[in-house]
């Protein structure tokens, strides 16, 4: 069977959908594709009918580029007031460990510890024993009596999950799995170094900024800073008196988040808001997004010192904001030289805003391979469709060859 998973990366600017194929513990993307929200404020769903509908496009399109129909997804829930709790738990067991066994001790480890209000999102499992014999990190198909768990319980309120499982359900879609986006930007972003470190993780976005704690691979705290790319392009439009549309741009496509790194004979024509032409030069514009972006870092070095009181081993930014230039230039002089800025190398979703999606699905295989389930979310005619070239297809390469087979025809009888 094929490892065939797709995530979906609500977000308040954009949504991103991604379907990846696990193969030799590496994710090969089959299809992607990123469109503008509608309905999302603050990350929160505000109006459903508009996320539906935007769920619904996304989704047309990818199934156009699979040639099948999507019918199972992995979806990211707000993490606003998301809560870290440690739980333990334990079962017994006779013989091998077996996927059930794993459920169980889940279940087991969550009794009666979520608050009211507040619903569970995953457990993080730190550690599985058995008969007191610790560090099993894939516990099926070991044997013994006794199989416990230490883990962490991350749980958001209610309203927070169930207002994403209904607009998705309501674009006709099963949600199969879910996560808070720290936990994906994690997966995306590790390596066997950050494993063995405390560290952080800061997704810079659209909206809001997250800053997530990790404590060698388990997220144990996090917290969401409402701020974000949106606030760079409303000071750019209020300080030069332009569109929130050209600010965005302006903010992509021209400015500099380091005023050294600026060009001044670089410069960018554009109306205000009342009809007239305006030059503008790189580095006025500059100013102004590098002032913004030292607010936004400068808020979450002080985001860590709050979430965590001890030395950490590393920080890495990623996020939309990473994309600006210079941005490394900037970072380095807040952060200090050892901080990474993460970089997306994927075929097929080679930008920082695909970091929570293609994390997602990481996430969710890592999940499955610990309890020992070997899943997919096609069955096998639909994994053969994918792999296989529609009858459409067939019918347009033919007719190309028939006409390049006719130009070289052509050619040879002259």
């Amino acid at each position: 069977m094929r490892k065939i998973y797709t995530s979906i990366d609500i977000g308040t600017y954009s949504m991103k959908f991604v379907v990846g194929e696990i193969y030799n513990n590496k994710v090969y993307v089959l299809a992607s594709h990123c469109i503008s929200s509608k309905g999302i404020k603050k990350g929160l769903v505000v109006e459903p009918n508009l996320v539906i509908n935007t769920i619904k496009d996304g989704i047309q399109e990818i199934n156009g580029m699979l040639g099948i129909e999507v019918k199972k997804v992995i979806v990211n829930i707000p993490d606003y007031n998301a809560k870290f709790t440690p739980v333990s738990g334990k079962v017994e067991i006779n013989g091998k460990v077996t996927a059930d066994d794993i459920n169980k001790v889940v279940k087991d480890s969550i009794y009666n510890r979520l608050d009211k209000d507040y619903e569970l999102v995953t457990v993080v499992d730190s550690d599985y024993i058995i008969d007191g014999n610790a560090g099993i990190s894939k516990p099926v198909g070991k044997s013994g009596q006794k199989l416990e768990i230490k883990g962490i319980m991350v749980s958001t309120p209610k309203k927070n999950v169930y207002s994403v499982l209904s607009v998705v359900e309501g674009a006709g879609l099963e949600v199969v799995d879910i996560t808070v986006s720290g936990l994906a930007d994690y997966y995306e972003v590790r390596n066997n170094n950050l494993d063995n470190k405390v560290g952080v993780v800061i997704n810079l976005g659209h909206e809001k900024t997250s800053v997530s704690i990790f404590d060698h691979g388990k997220l144990i705290n996090n917290e969401t800073l409402q701020i974000g790319g949106i606030n760079v392009e409303k000071d750019i439009a209020y300080v030069f008196g332009v569109s929130i549309f050209d600010g965005r741009t302006l903010k992509e496509k021209f400015a500099s988040s380091h005023r050294r790194f600026c060009q001044l004979s670089d410069i960018y024509e554009v109306k205000n808001t009342i009809g007239e032409i305006i030059k503008l030069n790189q580095l006025e514009v500059s100013e102004v997004v590098m002032s913004r972006m030292l607010e936004i870092m400068n808020l979450c070095k002080k985001q860590i010192r709050m979430l965590i009181n001890q030395d950490i081993g590393y920080i890495v930014l990623t996020g939309g904001l990473t994309e600006i230039k210079s941005f490394k230039n900037l970072a380095y002089e807040v952060f200090g030289k050892d901080v990474i800025i993460y970089s997306m190398t994927t075929l097929g979703v080679r930008d920082n805003k695909y970091c929570t999606a293609l994390g997602m699905i990481k996430y969710f295989s890592s999940k499955m391979e610990t309890r020992g389930r070997n899943y997919s979310m096609f069955n096998i005619e639909e994994e053969t469709a994918i792999v296989t070239p529609s009858n459409k297809l067939k019918k347009d390469n033919a007719i190309i060859n028939k006409i390049f087979g006719n130009f070289i025809t052509n050619k040879e009888d002259k």
